[in-house]
C-alpha cells in the first residue's frame, strides 16, 4: 500500500496502533508481533480486535466518534499543518521547530543503546522506523525544492489578565500579585510562539504550570522559607489537567520559574517511579507513601513577606470567595473578591 505519513513525521500506515497494520499482520500472529513491538518501543499495541488510530491526515469530520479521537483533534503539530496546508514539517520554512511533536527518541543509535545490540536493516523497517520522525521528515526535506517549503502564518499570543481596579485587603498581596503577572505576561520559555504549533505548545504549558502554582500555593506544607508537596496531593488535585509524566518535564518547569526567582528540586522515594508505559508513579507501589516530593524556595527578593505563606493566603481566599470557579479566577489573575 501506499506510504501514509503523519504531520509529525511518523509512518502510519506501518504504525502498530494504527488501521492500517491489521490488514498485513494476521489475527494469530498478532500477539508475536506485538510482543517485539514492546520489545524494542517500550509499549505494547492495544488489543487486535480495536478498529486502530486512522491518523491524523483524516480530517475532524470523518475521524471516528470515540473519544480516543481526541488526541488528533489536540494535537498542536496536526493544527498547524492544517493551518499553514502543509503535508508534514519538513514543507515548513521553520523546519525543525522547538514545539512539534515529531521525536528523535527512536532513532536506530538509541533503541540499541537501549537494548545492547546493534539493530539490523529488518528490524529497524520493521519495528522502529515508523516512529524515528525526526529521520523521516529530515529525508522528506532533503528531496524537496525550495518552492516547495512554505513559511508558516503568522498569529498573535493573547493575554488575558483582569485588570483590577481598587487596592487590596492585604498589602503584601500586591507583590505576589506583581510576580504572577510577570509570569503570566512572559512566553514561558516557548521559541516561535508565533506560530500555530507554537501557540498551542504555550496554551498547554500555560495551563500545567498555572495548576501547579495553585496546588502548592494552596496545599503545600511550609516549613520556615522552604515549601514541600508531595506527589499524592498533586496527583489529587491535578484536574482538569495533567502533570508532566517525567522528570524531564517536570525539569521544564522548574526552569521557567527559576527565571522569576522561584526554585524546585525533585526528590525521587522510589526505585519504581515508573510504571510500564512511562509515567511517573503518585505513590509507592503497593503503599500509601508518595513516589516523589517536590521542594521549593525563592530568592531573597520574595521572602519579604514571605512568597509561600502570602501566596496560600491568596489562593485559600480565592477559593472561599470564589468557590469552585477559584482556580479559573486564579489563572486569569480575576483578584476583584481580594480587594477592599
Amino acid at each position: 500500500m501506499e506510504q501514509i505519513i503523519s504531520r509529525c513525521g511518523n509512518l502510519c500506515s506501518e504504525c502498530p496502533w494504527s488501521i492500517y497494520i491489521r490488514k498485513k499482520i494476521a489475527k494469530e500472529d498478532w500477539e508475536d508481533y506485538s510482543k517485539e513491538v514492546k520489545k524494542y518501543l517500550g509499549f505494547k499495541p492495544v488489543k487486535y480486535e480495536w478498529e486502530g488510530c486512522v491518523g491524523c491526515l483524516t480530517p475532524n469530520e470523518e475521524l471516528p466518534k470515540d473519544p480516543f479521537y481526541n488526541f488528533l483533534k489536540k494535537c498542536r503539530t496536526r493544527k498547524c499543518g492544517n493551518y499553514n496546508e502543509v503535508n508534514n514539517c519538513a514543507y515548513c520554512g521553520r523546519f525543525p521547530c522547538a514545539n512539534t511533536v515529531a521525536s528523535n527518541n527512536f532513532t536506530r543509535e538509541k533503541i540499541s543503546e537501549k537494548i545492547g545490540s546493534i539493530i539490523d536493516d529488518e528490524t529497524y523497517e520493521g519495528y522502529i522506523k515508523m516512529f524515528d520522525a525526526m529521520t523521516n521528515l529530515k529525508k522528506i526535506r532533503s528531496s524537496l525544492k525550495d518552492n516547495e517549503i512554505k513559511n508558516p502564518k503568522t498569529i498573535s499570543k493573547k493575554t488575558d489578565i483582569i485588570k483590577l481596579k481598587g487596592e487590596f485587603k492585604n498589602k503584601n498581596y500586591r507583590r505576589i500579585y506583581e510576580k504572577l503577572i510577570e509570569i503570566a505576561n512572559s512566553n514561558l520559555g516557548i521559541i516561535g510562539i508565533d506560530t500555530i504549533s507554537g501557540y498551542e505548545q504555550y496554551l498547554l504549558r500555560k495551563d500545567i504550570l498555572w495548576k501547579f502554582i495553585w496546588i502548592f500555593g494552596l496545599y503545600g506544607n511550609i516549613k520556615d522559607k522552604e515549601l514541600i508537596i508531595d506527589s499524592i496531593t498533586l496527583y489529587e488535585n491535578r484536574k482538569p489537567v495533567s502533570l508532566p509524566k517525567n522528570e524531564e518535564e517536570w525539569k521544564l518547569y522548574f526552569d521557567i520559574l527559576t527565571q522569576f526567582g522561584i526554585f524546585s528540586e525533585l526528590e525521587i522515594k522510589t526505585n519504581k517511579l515508573y510504571t510500564p508505559t512511562g509515567y511517573m508513579r503518585f505513590k509507592v507501589p503497593q503503599t500509601n507513601k508518595p513516589a516523589y516530593i517536590i521542594k521549593m524556595k525563592v530568592n531573597p527578593n520574595l521572602q519579604e513577606p514571605q512568597f509561600f505563606k502570602i501566596l496560600n493566603e491568596i489562593t485559600s481566599e480565592l477559593q472561599i470567595t470564589t468557590g469552585k470557579r477559584a482556580f479559573t479566577y486564579f489563572k486569569n489573575l480575576n483578584f476583584h473578591s481580594l480587594l477592599k
